[in-house]
């Protein structure tokens, strides 16, 4: 049987593990295009819910439902679905270096990871602020002298748009590419024993990640970037990243036992969500967010907690309920994972000049979002289908 190949939330295509089951891992791609769908939603809650970082925000009045709906989402789905494709990009990375060597791996990862987020730096990004200046009727007089200057005064660094998860996942693959040049003596190739995952392993993990988020959030709060990177997170990711690469060593994703991942998943759902509105109404975050961001407060203390306790139990769900139920693929679901890269890449520049040139309707913004939603996303996939029929883009994007 063909050895399992799979194509990972950065587009690349990696093995499994020897000791795991020879099995193709539809699920991990379906878990991927589902996160990416994720993404593009909450591009679009932010625009209309008027938070986060984003380039267009329209503004309006909203109602104390709206605010709600949108803030959970929000909070919900930040805390888990960048931090679970950190994990997924993780395993695939020990197994890319046992098969090409440290010069071949970073030469790819260039290739996969650096060359779209170049594209999207000296490309897309300036188109996205045209488009903007376009619907704003404020272009500027020499297209030629605005671009000169986006590009020498190295402002493009910061231009990475949502590929700043490429970008940090280059740079944590050149870290691990040097760590195993560097301990050459320890035998990384090795598949070891599976973990034993336990209820106080978990807590272990949520406090860690907790701790050192809360840490993190006293000089780098939510709201803040340091070259379009969100540091205020990025304890999660490197620690699922860390655990990702682990994890295929100890072949842990197929061992995950079913009952108790499930059990912290029903816990993030059905306790997390709920006391998430005891935290926002006992710490006043409908009035100001700003303990909760960072900083010595018992605000932001309580939110890393809550985050990082909903994050883990969320992705331990996913993992094993696409694992045990959805290891499958017909024709939309394989489309989709083909795609769902290419649309991570592209979708910015498409959602922002359609938000911005539907900003006169006028709609309840709950609608508003759910309608164009409907719209963006067959458009941003028809969109990948078609421009991944250009052959270097069905490389570079498959």
């Amino acid at each position: 049987m063909e050895t399992p190949i799979l194509t990972n939330p950065a587009g690349l295509s990696e093995v499994q593990p020897e000791s795991a089951p020879v099995r193709r891992l539809l699920f991990i791609d379906n878990i991927r295009w589902l996160m990416i769908v994720f993404v593009v939603l909450i591009h679009l809650n932010c625009t209309y819910g008027n938070i986060g970082r984003w380039y267009y925000h329209e503004s309006g009045v909203m109602d104390i439902f709206s605010w709600s709906v949108f803030g959970t989402f929000d909070a919900g789905t930040q805390a888990y679905f960048m931090g679970l494709l950190f994990f997924i990009a993780g395993y695939f990375v020990p197994g890319s270096y046992d098969k090409k060597g440290f010069g071949r791996f970073l030469r790819d990862r260039m290739i996969r990871l650096g060359i779209p987020t170049l594209i999207f730096m000296v490309i897309l990004e300036p188109l996205t602020r045209l488009i903007m200046d376009a619907c704003n009727h404020s272009l500027p007089s020499s297209l030629g002298l605005w671009y000169s200057k986006y590009i020498i005064s190295f402002d493009f660094i910061s231009g990475s748009g949502p590929l700043w998860f490429a970008f940090a996942l280059l740079i944590f693959s050149g870290i691990y590419a040097l760590l195993r040049l560097l301990f050459k003596p320890y035998n990384a190739m090795k598949v070891k024993e599976s973990v034993l995952i336990s209820h106080m392993r978990i807590m272990v993990l949520i406090g860690l990640i907790s701790c050192f988020t809360f840490l993190v959030r006293l000089t780098q709060p939510i709201g803040t970037a340091f070259f379009n990177m969100q540091l205020c997170n990025f304890i999660q990711y490197i620690i699922l990243f860390t655990l990702g690469i682990i994890a295929y060593r100890r072949n842990i994703i197929f061992n995950l036992p079913f009952q108790l991942s499930i059990r912290w998943f029903n816990l993030a759902l059905w306790a997390g969500l709920p006391l998430l509105g005891v935290i926002v109404f006992l710490g006043g975050a409908y009035r100001d967010f700003t303990p909760f961001a960072g900083g010595f407060h018992w605000q932001a203390a309580i939110y890393a907690v809550w985050e990082s306790f909903v994050g883990i139990g969320v992705c331990l769900g996913l993992l094993v309920l696409f694992r045990d139920g959805y290891n499958i693929q017909g024709k939309l679901s394989r489309f989709l994972a083909e795609n769902a890269f290419a649309v991570y890449v592209f979708h910015t520049p498409i959602m922002v000049g359609l938000t911005m040139l539907g900003r006169g309707i006028t709609f309840y913004p709950l609608l508003k979002m759910i309608l164009m939603a409907i719209i963006i996303l067959p458009l941003c996939f028809g969109f990948s289908y078609f421009i991944r029929k250009i052959p270097l883009f069905m490389k570079l994007f498959s």
